[in-house]
């Protein structure tokens, strides 16, 4: 065999490449065929009745992350954005754990978001790339707290090279104080994104059960939304926080239903949120889609109690493709096509 491709290395070069070829469509034809098994075996099971609030997250959390939890939302619930201390510091972990059950755990806060986390003296722990999740110590002493209503929503952070935020106090202050006009917008989106669920909700036959359910929301965001990765174009920058929230963070929530497009992030939000509402106990996943090293992305899932199992849904369809067009998904093979992330607990 050594000799007979040493002989004749392009019938030897043409042979892998179809070998590996057909490996390959045998691979995506058994995800789609298992894909569309998924889907085939689920039953419109009767749904349990009222509305659920999911705790996924939060259960999770520890005293001391629960504490620094509640801070941040009363923050967010009030509109009081700038410098949060916190009362006690944080491992790099433990403020992801706090600050993703913050985004994550069902509530529309798509005008906040908490960011910059830092030391006692104001070094920007993630200042040279720092993985958050390789901090170890208990090193995180507070955060910004960004709202989009700020007075100060564009002024910028100004580094040492050492990381440290030298201009922090006024920055602080900036954000500290809000604009009447912009809390006004705020709050008309909030109007507008209820009464859009609420029609959502009040189109959805009271005697669809599980299954019907789940095609019903579907359907209807298939209709009523459209994929973006944030903003239109490639290479897209923002020229500060106003933008970032403008043209991306409000399509990664609920409120994306007022633009009438989400990215995956939002879609998978809001099927979550419709889910709850019908009393189908919902959250959503985060993690890296696709297992080979080569072809990596950051994905999000939906996940819902069906059928008495945890059925994981691409509610945006933005995989389609890799699941021939099918979206359910058994958990052992969601967690085939996706890394969950680490500092929660899926099992």
């Amino acid at each position: 065999m050594k000799q007979w491709i040493k002989n004749h290395p392009r019938a030897a070069f043409l042979t892998g490449a179809v070998f590996l070829s057909l490996l390959f469509l045998t691979y995506m034809m058994r995800q789609q065929n298992i894909a569309a098994a998924v889907e085939g075996a689920l039953t419109d099971e009767p749904r349990s009745g009222g509305a659920v609030s999911s705790d996924f997250y939060v259960m999770q959390l520890t005293g001391k992350e629960t504490e620094i939890y509640n801070l941040l939302r009363d923050r967010l619930d009030h509109m009081q954005g700038g410098i949060v201390e916190f009362p006690e510091m944080l491992s790099g972990e433990e403020y992801l754990r706090v600050t993703t059950a913050l985004e994550d755990e069902g509530y529309d806060y798509f005008y906040g978001f908490v960011d910059i986390p830092m030391t006692e003296n104001g070094v920007y722990i993630k200042h040279g790339g720092t993985d958050l999740a390789d901090v170890k110590g208990k090193t995180i002493a507070k955060a910004i707290l960004f709202l989009s209503c700020a007075e100060g929503i564009h002024l910028s952070g100004e580094y040492a090279d050492d990381g440290r935020v030298m201009n922090l106090e006024e920055v602080g202050e900036a954000l500290s104080a809000n604009e009447q006009e912009e809390e006004e917008k705020i709050r008309d989106i909030q109007q507008k994104t209820e009464e859009i669920l609420d029609g959502v909700m009040s189109g959805l036959p009271e005697e669809y059960g599980e299954k019907k359910t789940a095609d019903y929301f579907l359907k209807w965001m298939d209709e009523n939304l459209a994929f973006t990765t944030g903003a239109d174009g490639d290479n897209v920058s923002y020229s500060g926080m106003k933008d970032v929230f403008e043209e991306l963070y409000i399509y990664n929530n609920l409120s994306a239903v007022t633009r009438e497009k989400a990215t995956a992030l939002g879609y998978a939000k809001i099927l979550s949120e419709l889910f709850n509402r019908a009393g189908m106990e919902s959250h959503i996943v985060r993690g890296v889609w696709g297992r080979s090293q080569f072809r990596q992305e950051g994905y999000v899932l939906t996940a819902v109690e069906m059928n008495g199992q945890t059925i994981y849904i691409d509610a945006g369809g933005g995989k389609s493709a890799e699941l021939g067009g099918q979206r359910y998904l058994r958990e052992q093979e969601a967690k085939n096509h996706m890394k969950f992330v680490e500092y929660f607990d899926y099992s």
